[in-house]
């Protein structure tokens, strides 16, 4: 139900757009890694003994084609203003470096460069899935030739063979059918996330400096998740925090420059509590509380050394450069216990928050 929703209209859109960017990446990964093994081939003929010199001028030549024809592609695609000419030029990379390695495997000579090629154009198809996973033509584009020219140059073509590499090509496939759909998945994810916050802004549930949720949706979600802890009677903590010298820093430094350092924090919250049902909100101006559903005083302890981390390594040189002082941050964990309401609750995260600012200030 949820791609449904989200494959209409504006949500149509957002997902083409995630897609030509994911191949706009995907073609700079295939150019990067095509050249960097076609650099270690060159290595492998030139220093090797059983090279021949027409197998090495076949290679220059065909290596000096491939890489100018990828910079006249390349050229031409900077001058194209377009998102939608990812596409072609995915195609365009994928047969270009196919071909190489297809013609490549057809002109050795030994049968340890053959290894080598079929080692290296096995990785190339990796690379392709990974780059290509959402646009099935280029992936196409770029496994079959690979793969039939490595049929043609096996010594001897078994149907054991045959039956190996139609094997591979069809895992590449199944790779790649997977890749997309769990992409798919995260875009869907995102968009919903995005419209929630939208949407909860609108409302008033969401701090606009920090992007965090409010006091006021704080206490909403709390309800709810006291509510799920008494059903299923798993643990829930929650994590009060306090940065100082938040409030210093807005008073020697400006609104804007303190609203640039609590963006900073908001992002170090988030990587420090990251599975989907973690809730953080900014209760005050220095002041976040985190609840941790299914989580116990333990690993509430966990989360709270990992967000104090992160916030160390991200403001300390912005409170050291600006105030000349060491951040600090205290915290503790308010442990919800069978039976206890939401407002005991509350009552409690409010008497530990007292606790904390009267320890600050003495």
């Amino acid at each position: 139900m949820m791609q449904d929703i989200a494959f209409t209209g504006k949500g149509k859109l957002y997902f083409e757009e995630q897609q030509q960017q994911q191949l706009e990446k995907g073609v700079r990964l295939l150019v990067g890694a095509s050249v960097f093994l076609i650099f270690l081939m060159a290595v492998d003929l030139m220093t090797s003994e059983h090279s021949l010199y027409i197998t090495k001028l076949y290679f220059f030549m065909l290596g000096v084609t491939t890489l100018s024809s990828s910079i006249v592609f390349w050229w031409l695609a900077g001058k194209i203003y377009n998102d939608e000419k990812w596409k072609p030029l995915s195609l365009l990379f994928a047969g270009l470096f196919s071909i190489f390695w297809a013609v490549l495997s057809l002109v050795l000579d030994h049968p340890s460069h053959l290894q080598t090629v079929f080692l290296f154009g096995e990785i190339y198809i990796l690379v392709s899935v990974v780059a290509f996973f959402g646009y099935r033509p280029a992936l196409l584009l770029a496994a079959t030739p690979i793969v039939c020219s490595f049929l043609i140059a096996s010594p001897s073509l078994t149907p054991t063979l045959i039956f190996a590499y139609a094997s591979k090509l069809l895992l590449a496939l199944g790779i790649s059918e997977y890749l997309n759909h769990c992409f798919r998945d995260v875009v869907f994810l995102h968009l919903d996330s995005r419209n929630l916050k939208h949407q909860l802004k609108a409302v008033g549930l969401i701090d606009p400096v920090t992007q965090l949720h409010n006091n006021r949706h704080f206490n909403i979600e709390l309800d709810r998740e006291v509510m799920s802890a008494r059903r299923s009677k798993l643990p829930l903590s929650v994590l009060v925090i306090n940065i100082q010298p938040i409030r210093l820093y807005t008073f020697t430094c400006g609104h804007e420059a303190s609203d640039d350092l609590l963006r900073i924090v908001s992002k170090a919250l988030e990587h420090g509590a990251y599975r989907p049902r973690d809730f953080i909100a900014r209760m005050s101006v220095d002041e976040f509380a985190l609840i941790l559903p299914e989580t116990d005083e333990n690993g509430a302890t966990v989360v709270a050394e990992r967000i104090e981390s992160n916030i160390h390594h991200s403001c300390d040189l912005w409170i050291e450069r600006d105030l000349h002082e060491a951040l600090l941050m205290k915290s503790a964990i308010v442990k919800w216990e069978q039976n206890m309401s939401t407002k005991k609750m509350l009552n409690r995260i409010k008497r530990v928050t007292a606790e904390i600012n009267v320890y600050d200030t003495e």
